[in-house]
């Protein structure tokens, strides 16, 4: 009630705190922020980087009022809305055997390629791994990192390969897509946010920028 009284609906001046997945912040929120601060500039933003568990958490607590993660089971209380389908891809760089020889890999080939891949900490390589126990593979893990920016070093400038999202790949031209044969499962995007409590004009500003972003064509 009190964060309501103190709300500024108009939008010139606000608060706004918005969590996402390391994956998010490499492609996605950058536009989300450039369109919402072009339309809001008196709100200013607090853009955290982290795994799901705490964006569930800290949502719950009230520490942050949107998060940009995943589709699965959430925790009670926390509310998702899809944004859109995501694909990811394993991927090398220019000096990798694969590239630019081959546009697709047979995941059962995957032991003899050393990997590097986000700790296990995060949803995204929690994915990876329940995809290569469905295959029964056991990868060569060289290299794990907590940074989608460390990784995309590893790959561009050595012989290393990993799993990004298609859109993070096709940011960078010396980035290779390898399809995995059978391929990854797309995974949904989802916002975030509390199913009960009060919900700022920020948040819910924000909340239409994400969605129109992902739905152009909507209304």
């Amino acid at each position: 009630a009190e964060r309501a009284v103190h709300d500024v609906h108009d939008l010139s001046r606000g608060h706004l705190r918005i969590a996402m997945t390391p994956t998010i912040t490499a492609y996605l929120i950058g536009p989300l922020v450039r369109q919402f601060h072009a339309a809001h500039p008196g709100v200013t933003l607090a853009v955290i980087e982290t795994t799901q568990d705490l964006i569930e958490a800290d949502l719950l607590a009230d520490r942050i009022d949107l998060g940009i993660a995943f589709a699965g089971h959430h925790a009670a209380g926390v509310s998702a809305s899809t944004l859109f389908i995501e694909t990811l891809s394993l991927v090398v760089g220019a000096a990798h055997p694969l590239h630019p020889r081959v546009a697709t890999f047979p995941i059962t080939d995957l032991p003899s390629q050393p990997l590097a891949l986000l700790s296990r900490d995060f949803a995204t390589r929690n994915y990876i791994d329940e995809f290569f126990a469905a295959q029964s593979i056991s990868p060569h893990i060289a290299i794990e990192a907590n940074s989608i920016s460390a990784l995309i070093e590893f790959i561009r400038l050595g012989s290393l390969a990993t799993v990004l999202p298609d859109a993070i790949t096709q940011a960078h031209a010396d980035l290779h897509p390898v399809r995995p044969d059978p391929p990854l499962p797309s995974r949904e995007v989802v916002l975030l946010h509390r199913a009960a409590g009060y919900q700022s004009a920020a948040a819910r500003a924000f909340s239409a920028v994400a969605l129109h972003y992902s739905h152009p064509q909507s209304p």
